[in-house]
């Protein structure tokens, strides 16, 4: 019974727990440790690399199936890659463009793959300070 009861406690923590950490925002963000947030952006870039091969096999499924052509094919290949492309940036300056972008506390609200958007658009050259940048930072606020 003892066991039983320790296992429940248990349980009930860990459920106690998964609920609170449930919304992965600034807030979240700022509570985790720099080892954590290291091993998520590793985690979500390893997620868009998986995403990369799984868009490869799909394509060429339509491209065997006579659905689309090879330059079809190669185009949206392309224009996911490059959406994605963040050049030789590491992990960890991923994570502090993270960190400086929820030290703003306007951005609090903003979840982590909106703000992993915008650190890519920055990535590949859209200065925060853009109107269409601007823009993104305002919509995201409000979800």
């Amino acid at each position: 019974m003892r066991k039983i009861s320790i296992l429940a406690a248990l349980l009930f923590s860990f459920i106690a727990f998964s609920n609170s950490q449930s919304v992965r925002d600034g807030k979240w963000w700022q509570g985790l440790d720099k080892n954590a947030k290291i091993y998520f952006v590793a985690g979500f870039w390893n997620g868009v690399t998986w995403g990369d091969d799984v868009l490869k096999d799909a394509l060429n499924n339509l491209k065997k199936n006579g659905i689309i052509n090879q330059n079809t094919a190669d185009a949206v290949f392309q224009k996911w890659t490059a959406y994605t492309d963040i050049g030789s940036t590491t992990v960890g300056e991923i994570v502090d463009r993270i960190d400086n972008l929820y030290s703003d506390s306007q951005n609090q609200p903003i979840i982590v793959s909106d703000i992993m958007t915008i650190v890519v658009l920055n990535i590949q050259g859209l200065s925060l300070s853009n109107d269409i940048m601007q823009q993104l930072l305002q919509t995201y606020r409000k979800r």
